[in-house]
């Protein structure tokens, strides 16, 4: 048998069965010795940042300090001005760097210690100039480089900047953080997340600002709003926006204002619940879009199933489960670099233990199961169960529905591949109609029906 055609019925036979290969998940060149935190991806010279709290990488035969370079083939410390300085032989100064961020030729780091460089100036947060680190801002606590729309913005958990008492968030402007007009924080507060969609920036933490809890929204200029009645909960740890709706995720379990636990979105207008397909158990550490597609970091299950998994994606029709079960919880932060997706893991991780950092090709990756369910902006949370039959398909000028069993359709809505409604048609009741294409750009799209209470879902390609 043609081995390319072996390889395609063993991962359709994976792909059906939810079996999961561990050999999916590749080591980073032996990985490191501690605590990943941060990523920043450096495109202009692809790499990695990679921020934490490692004196070692390489299987520990490369002094790194806490902040290395990786390019996808090997480690290196070039140019980083040997990190936290730390000249113990084990490292015993292992304050993780949280946050790192790039800006030009400067490399930012917020870190969790008084010093950096055994330099009390630095302490928190400290940026690297040519081949030099300096003072960044003078926090006196907790301090992340927040990015978001070609902008930086100060969060984590501090009062003072540069010497004097200064709460809440600030943005990166002429070379200081400075004054935002009418930021709303008068008190110190704890800021994790920044995300900007649908035209606006959006914060979230542990905070209150008019009467939101852990969420506010700001225009970029002068103004700040609520979201409603906030979130739940105890923490939001992660923003990201995707397609017709703002993921947030963090530690949120059931109560006031949570409208799903631990993720939910919001639609521009209210709260809504996460999918009832899967149910987080863990705190969700990171949400991000790679590809068209929505990428959580989280502890979770199937409901009525108990394999706890750690990776959902979701491509604005289906959910799918990636890298494999995750019982030990070893998931963090991840990264997008080189279709890989990288992610930050615990010392036990089975596949990679004591590496602390693994990466997983998105190249003919075989997802562990996926269910349809259509957008998370229409219909709800309902599951679509039946597939809609669609013909010609690939098509260029045209496309021809059709429900079986004598159901009448009677609206359809036409959605691209990360959920966001390109046509919505309503048609006298009828078993087949035909929708013109012709102005879709090339693509995968996927159209939607309700009749008698059941959703139908059928994908198409435009030529």
């Amino acid at each position: 048998m043609n081995l390319l055609w072996l390889n395609w019925i063993c991962a359709l036979l994976l792909a059906s069965s939810g079996v999961h290969s561990s050999a999916q998940w590749l080591s980073v060149g032996g990985g490191v010795n501690s605590q990943v935190r941060s990523f920043r991806v450096d495109t202009a010279n692809n790499r990695l940042l990679v921020g934490g709290a490692f004196p070692y990488v390489q299987g520990g035969t490369l002094r790194a300090n806490n902040i290395a370079w990786w390019d996808g083939e090997g480690w290196d410390t070039l140019g980083l001005a040997n990190g936290n300085g730390d000249p113990t032989p084990n490292g015993q100064q292992t304050d993780p760097a949280f946050s790192v961020a790039m800006r030009g030729d400067t490399i930012f780091v917020g870190h969790l210690g008084s010093f950096w460089q055994l330099d009390s100036a630095l302490g928190y947060a400290t940026m690297l100039v040519n081949n030099e680190w300096l003072p960044c801002a003078e926090p006196n606590g907790i301090f992340y480089f927040l990015e978001a729309n070609g902008r930086m913005f100060s969060g984590g958990v501090h009062d003072s900047l540069y010497h004097a008492y200064a709460p809440g968030i600030h943005e990166w402007r002429n070379g200081a953080f400075q004054d935002i007009p009418n930021m709303p924080f008068t008190e110190q507060v704890q800021v994790n997340d920044v995300d900007f969609w649908q035209g606006q920036y959006y914060f979230g933490g542990v905070f209150s600002a008019f009467d939101s809890p852990r969420m506010v929204a700001f225009d970029g200029v002068d103004q700040w709003s609520p979201l409603s009645g906030g979130v739940g909960g105890h923490f939001i740890s992660t923003i990201c926006g995707y397609g017709d709706s703002l993921y947030v995720g963090g530690f949120m379990q059931a109560g006031p204002n949570v409208q799903s636990t631990h993720v939910q979105l919001w639609d521009g207008t209210e709260w809504k619940p996460f999918f009832p397909q899967v149910e987080f158990i863990g705190v969700v550490r990171d949400i991000q879009v790679y590809d068209g597609a929505l990428y959580v970091a989280g502890i979770y299950n199937w409901v009525g199933e108990t394999t706890q998994y750690g990776l959902l994606r979701y491509d604005g029709h289906q959910l799918c489960t990636i890298g494999g079960p995750m019982p030990t919880g070893d998931n963090g932060k991840m990264a997008f670099f080189q279709n890989s997706l990288y992610l930050a893991v615990g010392a036990p991780f089975p596949p990679m233990p004591d590496q602390w950092i693994v990466r997983l090709p998105l190249d003919g990756l075989v997802p562990d199961r996926c269910v349809e369910v259509g957008p998370n902006s229409i219909a709800g949370t309902t599951t679509v169960s039946h597939t809609l039959a669609i013909h010609p398909n690939p098509s260029y000028t045209a496309i021809e529905i059709q429900l079986p069993n004598g159901s009448f359709i009677m609206q359809a809505i036409v959605l691209d591949a990360v959920g966001r409604h390109v046509k919505s048609l309503v048609f006298s009741p009828t078993e087949k109609v035909v929708i013109d294409i012709q102005d879709l750009q090339a693509g995968t799209y996927a159209v939607q029906c309700e009749a008698q209470g059941r959703y139908y879902l059928g994908r198409f390609v435009k030529e």
